[in-house]
């Protein structure tokens, strides 16, 4: 059976997808958070990804290690997710549904060693329900960062660096929870090479191009 090249697997990691990206369409849009008031390049999220990579290495966290995210849809968390590719950390996505035992099981068993997360919104005090989350269980939580704090905006404005750790595609990327409806949630590690691949098959599928948007 004849394979297009275009269905052939991509052996790259998330960071050379960014950077590849970057290259050619730098000035073009990439991404809009409306709430936020945000409209990014792809210059600009590089740029973030690139200072919030080397902040994340200011507060010692090494290729490998674990830091959560905690909430709803923003520019960080996009940021946040290029960031950890760049620098071989490893995002663990945390469920805003989650409540404190929920969120006690995640951190002690996926070893998080810092949590980004909002403080609060309509739906829930995150604040809070981390207070009673660490309460209940000891775990490896090292650093609490909340979007929007003076020490989120110091990592965010981290002079970026060249990175000593260059990323696999058979490396980890994420960690992804199920949603644990008939017993604890199992945590799923997706690499590199599961993420790029996802997502260009699904845009080769719906015929995306450059020129496209998609509202999440």
């Amino acid at each position: 059976m004849f394979v297009s090249e275009s269905e052939l697997v991509q052996n790259i990691t998330i960071a050379e997808a960014l950077s590849r990206t970057e290259s050619l369409y730098g000035d073009g849009l990439a991404l809009v958070s409306r709430h936020q008031g945000i409209r990014w390049s792809w210059h600009d999220l590089m740029n973030a990804a690139r200072s919030i990579a080397q902040g994340l290495s200011s507060l010692g966290l090494v290729p490998g290690d674990r830091i959560g995210i905690w909430s709803t849809n923003c520019a960080e968390w996009v940021a946040l997710q290029y960031a950890c590719a760049i620098s071989g950390i490893v995002l663990v996505n945390v469920n805003t549904a989650y409540r404190s035992h929920e969120l006690s099981y995640v951190l002690n068993r996926s070893h998080i060693r810092a949590l980004v997360l909002q403080e609060r919104d309509i739906h829930a005090d995150y604040r809070q329900i981390l207070d009673e989350a660490l309460s209940r269980t000891p775990c490896q939580l090292e650093h609490v960062i909340y979007l929007g704090s003076n020490h989120w905006q110091d990592i965010a404005s981290t002079p970026p660096a060249t990175p000593n750790h260059v990323p696999q595609p058979e490396d980890v990327a994420n960690i992804q929870y199920t949603s644990g409806t008939t017993g604890a949630p199992k945590g799923v590690l997706l690499t590199h090479l599961n993420l790029i691949n996802n997502g260009r098959f699904m845009g080769g599928r719906m015929k995306l191009t450059g020129r496209d948007r998609i509202c999440l």
